[in-house]
């Protein structure tokens, strides 16, 4: 009669391995579900940090038709705020006509801005020979020590003139620098800008930014320079 392979398992010791697998199994399921909840924990307060920095930024940008982006990078949202800071966020502001006519305000222009295709134009007037004759120029945006620059780069005068003005009117006094920073927490910086046909798009971006709510208070100022500011 043939018989049967021994085997080193007693059915107790079999009963005991079943039961380390299944706490074993267990353990790895709760884990996976608590990694799963901290995530969304997660990326709730990361949600909640962007909507409500935005909300913030919006009130210091003028114009109605202006919007602010604000996005949180970084591994963990709930470490950088258990440390204080967060590490690494983008800010996109698009700024619309009717802003960059705020701030064009602020900074002494007294003409009319317009967003258009190409750009920026200013609509202004000079008088020749007793007559007023209206014009508008168009001018370049860049970034200097948290001013946004406007730089004329053309005239022409209106669709009913047929003057040459480029020899009447000095362009270059029709520049005007305003102070964008402001516009943005300290601890941010303008790293960009860029004129579209009904925006005028600024980017910033900041490191180390104070999670206290006081220290966001706290807005951001203009490398001093030759020029007049708005806030």
């Amino acid at each position: 009669m043939a018989r049967r392979p021994e085997t080193s398992y007693r059915p107790g010791e079999r009963r005991a391995g079943r039961k380390a697998l299944r706490i074993t199994v267990g353990l790895l399921i709760t884990v996976v579900i608590l990694g799963g909840a901290a995530v969304i924990v997660d990326m709730g307060l990361r949600d909640f940090a962007e909507t409500r920095a935005e909300a913030e930024i919006k009130k210091r940008i003028p114009g109605s038709d202006s919007t602010v982006d604000v996005t949180i990078n970084g591994f963990s949202m709930l470490l950088q705020t258990i440390s204080g800071s967060l590490d690494d966020v983008d800010v996109d502001l698009a700024i619309g006509e009717e802003g960059v006519s705020a701030l064009a305000e602020n900074a002494g222009f007294a003409g009319a801005v317009r967003l258009v295709a190409n750009g920026i134009e200013l609509d202004s007037s000079i008088d020749v020979l007793g007559l007023t004759v209206p014009f508008s120029a168009t001018v370049a945006p860049t970034i200097d020590g948290g001013y946004l620059v406007l730089t004329p780069t053309g005239v022409t005068a209106a669709d009913a003139v047929t003057l040459d003005l480029t020899q009447l009117v000095d362009i270059t006094g029709l520049g005007f620098s305003v102070c964008t920073a402001s516009l943005l927490p300290e601890s941010f910086t303008i790293t960009g800008v860029e004129a579209k046909t009904s925006t005028l798009n600024l980017t910033a971006h900041g490191a180390d930014v104070p999670v206290d709510l006081d220290a966001l208070a706290r807005k951001g100022s203009c490398a001093a320079q030759g020029a007049e500011t708005g806030e």
